[in-house]
């Protein structure tokens, strides 16, 4: 028997692990190490951008672009001013302008090339975020920041130094919005709507000098005219993706357990947590997290993309004894109709001696809470005081053991 048990456990275990896995085909967000802290070289004289992922557009010719990280730079201090990541240990700098006679015309500008996870998907509208700051050392604000996303044409590109201005920017800076900030980081940030041809991400000044808008920000430097920024925090995350808390999953008491995405730039600071039934105060700021409830306990993740708001529960049973028949009530706990109007029908697989039942919105607000009798093994719940929407009902038995599923009202 124990030996059966066992098995079964690890089934359940297995099944869990699969449909995680399987909601993390595609990534959150798109971009390759978005806060430039992988690298696999560390040094300020690389041949190539040593950041994961990142390069220049031609990986064999120099472009003014350089790699900012605690491994060798004493960040804040950098070779172009005081300035401290926006988050984590590495950011990259890029120039952004720089006429003649100060530079070269031929040797002016730095561009910042990604290789996306995967292949962005066709007519899906994605939500791109960037942060920059102009550094201590330059003499103009500008206008000229943007994000290109292309396909493998970029390869054909080899005088990587000029002004770009046949690539136009799907996410750009606006026309006129001259960032001048040298202390705090300013995003950039746009929609657009993919192809499904979009393998790399480019960022940088792709206006001409002359359609680049500037203002002095710096006299020290006058007359030369030069722009240099940092760069931190890149992503490129689909408008529409769903909030993801994770499957419902049990914790053994004294332990934890991870729930919700992976941790990445872009999607992390898009998720903010609470527990329930507090919805006023966040229990924290990231995809996901690691939680030790001390009794059964329901979790919810607000996503905002872009405006874009989402929700998702997750409820962690703090215990793993009678698990299989967890398993076995929730699966197969009838609940219909559906979509419901007036009236809930609920019908138990076997007997349990369930005695409360918590009604709450998709906003993690209780919307009703009462005692609930199930005779021969089902049970019919009013509901036309409820709102169209989508609702999750908590079954609760005297010793703390739960079930929930999610309704749907509609008239």
């Amino acid at each position: 028997m124990k030996t059966r048990r066992n098995r079964i456990n690890l089934i359940i275990l297995c099944c869990c692990l699969g449909r995680l896995t399987n909601a993390q085909v595609t990534p959150a967000n798109f971009v390759s190490n978005g806060g430039f802290e992988q690298y696999f070289t560390c040094s300020a004289t690389a041949t190539v951008f040593p950041a994961n992922s990142w390069k220049w557009i031609d990986s064999v010719v120099y472009s003014n672009s350089v790699y900012c990280s605690t491994c060798y730079t004493t960040i804040p201090y950098t070779p172009f001013g005081f300035q401290y990541t926006r988050t984590g240990t590495a950011m990259a700098c890029i120039q952004a302008l720089c006429q003649p006679t100060y530079c070269p015309s031929s040797n002016s500008r730095g561009y910042l090339r990604n290789r996306l996870k995967v292949n962005l998907q066709p007519s899906k509208t994605y939500c791109v975020k960037f942060y920059v700051n102009i550094t201590d050392y330059s003499s103009y604000g500008i206008d000229g920041f943007g994000a290109y996303f292309g396909d493998n044409t970029l390869d054909t590109i080899t005088k990587t130094n000029g002004a770009l201005t046949y690539l136009i920017p799907q996410v750009k800076n606006p026309n006129g919005n001259i960032i001048t900030d040298t202390l705090n980081w300013t995003l950039v940030t746009g929609t657009f709507v993919a192809t499904g041809n979009e393998k790399h991400m480019v960022i940088g000044n792709f206006k001409s000098d002359a359609a680049t808008t500037k203002t002095l920000i710096n006299s020290t430097f006058a007359p030369n005219v030069f722009s240099v920024f940092y760069v931190d925090d890149v992503s490129c995350i689909d408008i529409n993706l769903p909030a993801y808390a994770g499957p419902d999953i049990w914790c053994i008491p004294g332990n934890s357990v991870y729930i919700g995405r992976p941790s990445d730039v872009g999607i992390d600071e898009a998720c903010i947590w609470y527990k329930l039934p507090n919805m006023s105060t966040a229990i924290d700021t990231v995809a996901g997290l690691w939680v030790s409830p001390v009794i059964t306990t329901t979790y919810i993740v607000k996503q905002e993309i872009c405006a874009g708001i989402k929700y998702d529960t997750v409820v962690v049973h703090q215990s793993a004894t009678g698990i299989n028949e967890l398993d076995v009530l929730k699966d197969h706990l009838s609940v219909y109709p559906v979509p419901s109007k007036d009236e809930l029908n609920l019908s138990l697989p076997f007997d349990h001696t369930f005695h409360n039942i918590t009604i709450t919105n998709n906003l993690g607000q209780i919307m009703r809470e009462e005692e609930i009798v199930f005779k021969n093994n089902n049970a019919t719940i009013t509901t036309s005081d409820l709102p169209n929407g989508v609702y999750i009902f908590t079954l609760k038995d005297k010793t703390n053991f739960q079930i929930s599923k999610r309704f749907v009202i509609a008239r």
